[in-house]
């Protein structure tokens, strides 16, 4: 509710105030992901890289249970409608990326942290930013395909020196 409010009384800028709070808050749970596996990783360096897979995985698929439990049953007490069929793309969806976080841990055992992990959450959003523009049209205008261009740069920029200087 309190979002909600947020978003309606603040207008267009309560809207960007809200994204900015959010994209700062998934930007700082995605950046501390990895910590756990990589610390185990660490802790027991006979294991193989895919050793903390099954944990993370079960762990994240334990908590978005209850999480769509949670919202399912406060819907249902609320009499809204609960897309059910929803759930079915997002646990495939998660398997997917549990294939990829499988292969992400192999890739940092090989390359090195700090190298493995930018490549490794750099790489998709380059794909999936790249299938937007050519693939699904959302980014059009030279505005906006000028400020992707820089930001790509940037980002591009980044990921080379770290490739080129980090330390394996």
């Amino acid at each position: 509710r309190l979002l909600a409010d947020v978003v309606s009384h603040g207008g267009r800028m309560g809207q960007r105030l809200l994204g900015v709070f959010l994209a700062i808050v998934g930007g700082g749970l995605c950046g501390v992901n990895n910590v756990p596996p990589s610390k185990y990783a660490l802790q027991h360096p006979g294991l193989t890289p895919f050793a903390p897979v099954f944990s993370q995985c079960l762990g994240i698929w334990m908590v978005s249970s209850i999480i769509y439990l949670a919202y399912s049953s406060f819907a249902r007490l609320n009499k809204w409608p609960v897309p059910h069929s929803a759930i079915r793309p997002a646990y495939l969806s998660g398997c997917i990326w549990a294939v990829g976080f499988a292969c992400m841990l192999g890739g940092i055992k090989d390359l090195g942290y700090s190298v493995g992990y930018t490549l490794d959450a750099v790489g998709p959003v380059v794909v999936s930013s790249l299938l937007s523009i050519v693939v699904y049209k959302e980014i059009s205008g030279v505005k906006a395909l000028a400020m992707y261009a820089a930001s790509f740069t940037c980002q591009l920029s980044g990921v080379s020196l770290i490739a080129c200087f980090g330390h394996a």
